[in-house]
């Protein structure tokens, strides 16, 4: 009786690295789903002004391109699995802080965010992109769809502690609390592959030198990150403030757009991709544009959920098949080629909190939601521009 051939074996033990790191970024989008329907109350407890909450989401931003730019390419050498678990800690550390530092310490919290937030989106995506190469499977398209899965979950919770009017404080901590279990998780089962990749580099941004292509995918991750990023920090104010939705219904809204968001990731990764990434792009961009144009046109809160339903279904395959052209482009440099790509995408974050709180404040939430949502012109100019490319194979489910 023969026994499992070596390769086989060694499939095997990948796939069992898989559900940890789905977990780690399902925690990672619930964080985030339970902050986008807290915000409100955040501000209103803070006492906050659109303006000074904007400069504490352009720090936070800030932080994490510093940190992928510069710390990211020097971790690098660090085994997978101990990466993955400090990135989610890191973001467990931060919920924390934000719950329990006084408002005029407020600034470390988020910060500490920002570093979580660069290291995530860097080595999880390595470790992503590292098990979609050994398995053949669409390891980065179920990751993403698990960042919205976890938004739902957050919304629904941070739903119900609005609607209890439980203390902001204990949503906060129950992410943390959630973000701590993924990172011992993966800390135990995670890879002992090294994240570094054959080419040195202290700064990941000299990727693009190396591979000047890379900014066709990073156009598409920009594009993407500026919108759902914005959609995650301020679609909750813009469905509370601007159109008076309770609770429930700003709840519900976004889990309309994390819903649909999952729902895609998993279609573009037995469809899309199978008519090649390019046109995945172009069909995501253009989707995108049309749902934005509804969400930010209507007054109704549940005409604006179906445009965030359009919109998240639509964009939803753009950020993994910008990442899947790294490999095409930069197959032997794919770590320092994935940071650079993500700095670019991050950029967005950085813009956007200062440019939002500014139009907010100068004239209302329906203008700073128009501006954000019309970044999705960016993701069809990016696919325009791509080359022609074969479908992709993304394997068994």
């Amino acid at each position: 009786m023969q026994g499992t051939p070596p390769l086989e074996e060694g499939r095997s033990e990948e796939r069992r690295r898989i559900p940890p790191l789905l977990t780690g970024y399902w925690a990672f989008g619930q964080y985030w789903g339970i902050w986008v329907i807290l915000v409100v109350r955040i501000q209103d407890a803070r006492q906050l002004s659109y303006g000074e909450m904007g400069l504490l989401l352009a720090l936070l931003s800030i932080v994490a391109m510093l940190v992928m730019t510069f710390v990211t390419p020097r971790m690098s050498r660090l085994p997978l699995g101990f990466l993955c678990a400090v990135s989610l800690c890191a973001l467990a550390v931060g919920s924390v802080g934000m719950a329990l530092l006084p408002t005029g310490l407020l600034w470390i919290a988020f910060a500490i965010v920002g570093v979580g937030n660069g290291l995530i989106d860097v080595f999880l995506n390595i470790e992503g992109q590292r098990l979609e190469s050994v398995t053949q499977r669409p390891v980065l398209q179920w990751l993403h769809a698990m960042y919205a899965v976890g938004g739902i979950t957050g919304a629904a919770i941070a739903g119900l502690v609005s609607a209890t009017d439980t203390d902001y404080r204990i949503g906060l901590l129950f992410g943390a609390i959630v973000l701590f279990l993924a990172a011992f998780w993966n800390a135990q089962a995670g890879s002992s592959e090294r994240g570094a990749t054959e080419v040195d580099s202290s700064i990941s941004l000299s990727a693009f030198r190396r591979h000047p292509a890379l900014w066709l995918p990073a156009l598409v991750v920009l594009s993407a990150f500026l919108v759902e990023g914005s959609m995650d920090t301020w679609s909750g104010l813009y469905l509370k403030r601007q159109l008076g939705a309770s609770d429930w219904q700003t709840a519900m809204a976004f889990v309309a757009f994390s819903a649909a968001v999952a729902v895609g990731r998993l279609f573009a990764g037995r469809v899309l991709f199978g008519l090649g990434r390019r046109t995945t792009i172009l069909i995501s961009g253009t989707g995108g544009v049309i749902g934005g144009a509804i969400a930010t046109m209507a007054n109704d809160p549940v005409v604006v959920a179906f445009g965030f339903l359009l919109m998240g279904g639509s964009i939803a395959a753009a950020a993994p098949a910008g990442f899947g052209l790294v490999e095409t482009l930069a197959p032997d440099d794919q770590a320092h080629a994935i940071a650079a790509v993500t700095t670019v995408g991050y950029s967005g974050f950085v813009w956007s909190p200062p440019i939002f709180a500014w139009l907010a404040g100068a004239f209302d939430l329906r203008a700073a939601m128009a501006v954000i949502v019309s970044a999705t012109a960016g993701i069809i100019l990016a696919g325009l521009l791509s080359p022609r490319d074969r479908p992709v194979a993304t394997g068994e489910a």
